[in-house]
């Protein structure tokens, strides 16, 4: 009796393994059907780029910033070593072919603000009471506001503060990549 009890729970079991197999071999083929529709779709993507001629979008070269240099959203740049005043920083990168930091936008702003720990001189200055990129052109004051009283600005962890440019400090060269090749 105990032997049938067990035979019949076999065959029990045997049978859910099937169903168990059965429902596996669907979702194996709904996996590969989801993953050739996925083939096809890239290769018509790839196809009617070609055919614009339109190429895959490309790193840019490894060559593109002066060595030792950092790079982000295609621009340059080069935290000092050594410290100086404002003037003399803005020198120091122009005689290599870079100014002093202009801020663009908020995402360089705060890559800026993670890889700089030491306050460091950017390329903004008071003129008349307002402040202007190195540039020439005038600071967007939606970007940021600067603080302090100062008429030379640096970066801080919580923004952008200005000081007296005699005092030294690291600073930070930037070069747009147009400029740099």
């Amino acid at each position: 009796m105990a032997g049938g009890a067990r035979g019949g729970s076999a065959g029990r079991g045997t049978a859910l393994s099937g169903k168990g197999l059965f429902s596996n071999i669907w979702l194996w083929r709904a996996v590969a059907g989801v993953l050739t529709a996925a083939v096809i779709l890239i290769s018509c993507i790839h196809f009617v780029n070609r055919s614009l001629g339109k190429d895959p979008p490309a790193c840019p070269p490894l060559d593109l910033c002066p060595s030792g240099w950092l790079y982000f959203q295609r621009k340059c740049y080069n935290l000092s070593e050594s410290e100086a005043d404002w003037n003399s920083s803005q020198s120091h990168c122009s005689s290599h072919n870079s100014s002093l930091l202009v801020i663009e936008n908020l995402q360089e702003l705060s890559f800026m603000m993670k890889i700089t720990k030491q306050n460091p001189w950017i390329g903004l200055y008071k003129r008349n009471e307002e402040f202007f990129w190195v540039n020439g052109k005038a600071l967007d004051n939606e970007l940021f506001e600067v603080k302090g009283s100062g008429s030379c600005a640096y970066l801080e962890s919580k923004g952008v503060s200005a000081s007296g440019c005699y005092l030294t400090r690291k600073w930070v060269c930037s070069l747009n990549i147009n400029s740099a090749q």
